[in-house]
């Protein structure tokens, strides 16, 4: 579907824009997914030894050890800039929601199934969309054409979503920071065609060669709205300039690990003196919503600018700029040239060769507009309600697990300590699918493509301003039950799974136990710790932002996260090229808890197996150090391996990653996750438990000296 204004899509995107949270786990994918057993192995044992180098020593190369298999024969396919486990689940996903609307052509007229099938076939019939071209955008290049004026840009945003259109003053609906039970309307910052304010700002070499790129990619991109080619070359430069100066007052991404800095509640009356220019009831009103009367303001300093920077840009740039986020929210409904100049802006940035296939692209869309049509199928198809149950188990044993650690925390005060477990009691889980699905009988079926897409949108756009002001419903789904991820929401203090990645090899219910924590109880893990990363750290039980935290153990805190920026930033993932460890300290921290955290679920789980005490963790209980790290000569490492051993492996294989050169400088330069060979192997490098459970000791490669490893949670 057209691209809703960004603040406007899924709560985890939001969330992402707002706390600099969520993957760009964004690679898309694996060309068929890996078995979950090996041939020969043993039933149930979970992992599978072809995709592992046996010859390999773990002591010197456990990525490679775990991994080696399948790096030696995977090759990247050339419609992806990468190939991992990880994403391999979304081409199996796609297949498989691909089969389900092939089969699901005889759903009765008039159902949300019927529905999403036609859609799925007006997005296949290229021959209609390019006799069409951008004849279903026509209406909003006039509306656009008709901007002679800052006045005049400042009032088209009024109505500017409902085209697609995110420009200079997006609102977006979410819980608000200072009262998360009620939704309150956020000002965030602004729509930029680079991934980052870095790009712009920056003088790196390789950023003057994406500059360039961008303006000869809009150069093509605007000739589609009918510019002459000399026309389109001034113009696209035109906007990367407005672009440029709207990227310089806008926080960096370090400032946006800070919420403090994002949480600036100004009535009605203040935003309209810092931006007088917009009549900000009106604006409201035409986006229907009502009974607000304070918008939180994401991006001070840039609306502070603001003002000054559209007045001096020619109406005529200001044009441009509109016309290409109009072209860039259409492109992959309109004609194959459209979409395929489009794509040739992301193949500079990625590195990849060919665009995805047709269906998979169109399947994108369908599951943009009409995600829990899609998802309802694919539910009743692969989510039974005995894996729901199953997976619930699983991450209340990972709760449990983590509450143990935040009670023996040795870092904490008594006082602090408290106000964490009672966080942590609060979580809320949301595993596979909502109880209640949404309907989409306002949803017109059009007479293309995109006037399909099109009512689907604005059905969707007006359904999420009419929640500005209104009880936020903690049982509703943002995420559909297909996508495969996962993601901590802070406002809500609630972690969700859905079904699309409750599948092997992230969790098989035939296999034993150790696999299975090893990767989705590592995820689980990874998910609770964002409630207590730097970011999630800032909000309490109920999702509002407050600080529950003594002063002191603020600073030990702060001190423990510099010391893993610090760990990670001398990683270097391809020549001259390291990791930005202040930027991924997030996620490394939700890395580092949840393999720490998963490990301990284990050994409770096989405690209760075995009527056995649990392990100590030496991080925990010093004494048992010297244990934690059996001599080489002790440790066997063959198949089918140990608990612990297996453990370790399904959490190496959940990051292995092949990667194009161009895509991993994109990943490290603008993601908020390490690369995944880094995700893979650098966490369980600060467990003491996965140096005991392989015989790992100081004159061996992946050590790390006690002193050197950094333990949060």
């Amino acid at each position: 579907m057209p691209r809703l204004p960004q603040p406007l899509r899924a709560a985890l995107l939001a969330l992402a824009l707002l706390l600099a949270g969520l993957p760009l786990a964004a690679i898309s994918a694996l060309a068929q997914a890996t078995p979950i057993a090996a041939a020969g192995q043993g039933q149930g044992q979970g992992i599978d030894v072809a995709n592992m180098d046996l010859a390999v020593d773990p002591r010197d190369d456990f990525y490679d050890f775990a991994n080696g298999g399948w790096l030696a024969r995977t090759e990247i396919p050339a419609d992806r800039p990468a190939i991992g486990v990880f994403v391999e689940l979304r081409d199996e996903a796609t297949r498989r929601q691909i089969t389900l609307l092939d089969g699901a052509v005889d759903a009765a007229a008039g159902t949300d199934e019927a529905k999403a099938v036609a859609l799925f076939a007006q997005g296949l019939d290229l021959d209609q969309r390019n006799r069409q071209g951008v004849a279903p955008i026509r209406d909003a290049l006039d509306r656009i054409a008709a901007v002679d004026s800052a006045a005049a840009f400042d009032a088209y945003q009024r109505r500017s979503p409902f085209d697609g259109v995110a420009a200079t003053l997006p609102l977006s609906v979410l819980p608000d920071a200072n009262d998360s039970a009620v939704n309150t309307l956020y000002l965030g910052g602004p729509t930029l065609g680079l991934p980052n304010r870095d790009y712009y700002l920056d003088d790196d070499p390789s950023n003057l060669a994406v500059r360039e790129a961008y303006v000869e990619n809009t150069t093509a991109m605007l000739g589609f709205a009918g510019y002459e080619e000399e026309e389109a070359a001034t113009a696209a430069q035109a906007i990367y300039d407005f672009e440029a100066k709207l990227a310089a007052p806008t926080l960096t991404r370090e400032q946006e690990q800070d919420f403090s800095l994002q949480n600036n509640p100004l009535g009605l009356a203040e935003l309209a003196a810092r931006y007088p220019a917009m009549d900000w009831p009106a604006y409201l009103a035409d986006l229907g919503v009502s009974g607000v009367e304070t918008v939180i303001v994401t991006q001070e300093g840039y609306l502070e600018a603001l003002p000054g920077i559209v007045a001096e840009t020619p109406p005529a740039a200001l044009r441009a700029y509109l016309t290409l986020r109009l072209l860039r929210a259409w492109d992959e409904a309109l004609s194959e040239e459209i979409e395929a100049v489009s794509f040739a802006f992301s193949q500079v940035l990625s590195g990849v060769e060919e665009q995805p296939a047709l269906e998979e692209r169109v399947l994108n869309q369908v599951n943009a507009a009409l995600p829990d049509a899609v998802g309802q199928l694919y539910v009743a198809e692969y989510f039974p309600p005995a894996a729901k149950a199953e997976i619930e188990a699983l991450t209340g044993d990972v709760l449990a697990a983590f509450r143990v650690r935040l009670e023996a925390n040795p870092w904490m005060t008594p006082e602090t300590r408290a106000r964490a477990v009672e966080k942590l009691d609060a979580v809320s889980v949301k595993v596979g699918y909502p109880d209640r699905w949404r309907g989409y009988a306002d949803v017109a079926l059009g007479d293309s493509f995109a006037a399909t897409l099109d009512s689907a949108a604005e059905v969707e756009i007006r359904r999420q301003y009419a929640k500005a002001g209104q009880p936020v419903d903690r049982t509703e789904w943002d995420a559909p039950a297909q996508l495969v991820n996962a993601f901590y929401n802070p406002l809500a203090n609630e972690i969700v799974f859905p079904a699309g990645i409750l599948q092997p090899p992230f969790f098989d219910a035939a296999a034993d136990p150790a696999p299975n924590y090893g990767a989705i109880g590592f995820v689980i893990g990874h998910e609770i710790t964002h409630g207590f990363d730097l970011s999630g750290s800032q909000f309490g039980p109920t999702g509002n932002f407050e600080d529950w935290w003594t002063p002191e153990d603020r600073e030990r805190f702060l001190a423990l996260n510099e010391e893993l920026a610090a760990q990670y930033d001398a990683i270097e993932v391809a020549p001259g090229l390291f990791v930005n460890g202040q930027i991924t300290v997030g996620e490394n921290a939700a890395d580092l808890g949840g393999i720490q955290v998963a490990a301990d679920a284990l050994q409770r789980r096989l405690a209760e197996e075995t009527g056995a005490t649990p392990a100590a963790d030496p991080v925990l209980d010093p004494e048992a150090e010297a244990a934690a790290t059996p001599t080489a000569d002790s440790v066997v490492i063959e198949p089918p391996f140990t608990p612990e051993q297996r453990f370790f492996v399904a959490a190496a294989t959940v990051w292995r990653t092949k990667a194009r050169p161009a895509y991993v400088e994109l990943l490290v330069r603008s993601d908020s996750h390490s690369p995944g060979e880094v995700r893979a192997v650098q966490p369980l490098r600060n467990a003491a438990a996965f140096f005991a459970a392989f015989g790992i000791g100081p004159a061996d490669a992946e050590w790390l000296a006690p002193a050197a490893r950094v333990v949060i949670w």
